[in-house]
């Protein structure tokens, strides 16, 4: 994903990004009204750089943050009403990853000396 000319990705391109299944970011596309991926008329999906970040924002608080679906469903809700507010007040969530994956690594390196 690299490529920033690009308007839409691949489900599969999707799923490597985000290290999760394919029948995973169908069941999310069920479950979040706000994940509306094109469809082609052979109905494969394609995901625009809006979805894969709100996919990023589900994937982190599910899975790293332990939120349960209804769980993550109010904090999106919550942080539209808030993000209407103020554009401020949202998380990076990249930065938040980038700094999850420092103290992984810190850890093991730690572990090893």
């Amino acid at each position: 994903m690299e490529n920033k000319e690009r308007i839409y990705y691949s489900i599969g391109e999707v799923a490597l990004e985000l290290g999760v299944s394919i029948p995973t970011l169908r069941f999310w596309e069920t479950e979040f009204n706000q994940i509306k991926p094109h469809k082609n008329k052979r109905g494969v999906r394609f995901y625009k750089k809006e979805d894969i970040e709100l996919l990023k924002q589900i994937h982190y608080l599910t899975k790293t943050c332990g939120y349960t679906i209804d769980g993550t469903k109010n904090y999106l809700k919550n942080k539209a009403i808030t993000q209407s507010i103020s554009e401020n007040s949202s998380p990076n969530v990249e930065i938040v990853r980038s700094l999850k994956e420092i103290k992984e690594f810190l850890l093991e390196l730690k572990e090893t000396l």
